[in-house]
């Protein structure tokens, strides 16, 4: 298995080169399988980075402070 590319970030949408499936990584422990991959009827399983390295990016979506991410500052005091 080969590195994730740089550009690949927490939250990446991607789209299947046939435009069926979408993949989204997901904050998780090391694993080659780390791309939850969802059709148009649910998921479908995860998938490699090397699967999916040839993969359209199309979007990011936001992840979740309980995941380890950190939320942006709102300007009250903490």
């Amino acid at each position: 298995m080969s590195a994730a590319p740089e550009r690949d970030q927490i939250g990446t949408a991607r789209r299947s080169p046939n435009g069926t499936r979408l993949a989204i990584l997901w904050p998780s422990p090391p694993h080659p399988a780390r791309w939850m991959v969802t059709d148009r009827w649910g998921s479908t399983g995860y998938e490699t980075d090397d699967v999916v390295a040839d993969w359209h990016i199309v979007g990011a979506v936001p992840c979740s402070p309980a995941a380890g991410m950190e939320l942006a500052e709102t300007g009250a005091a903490a």
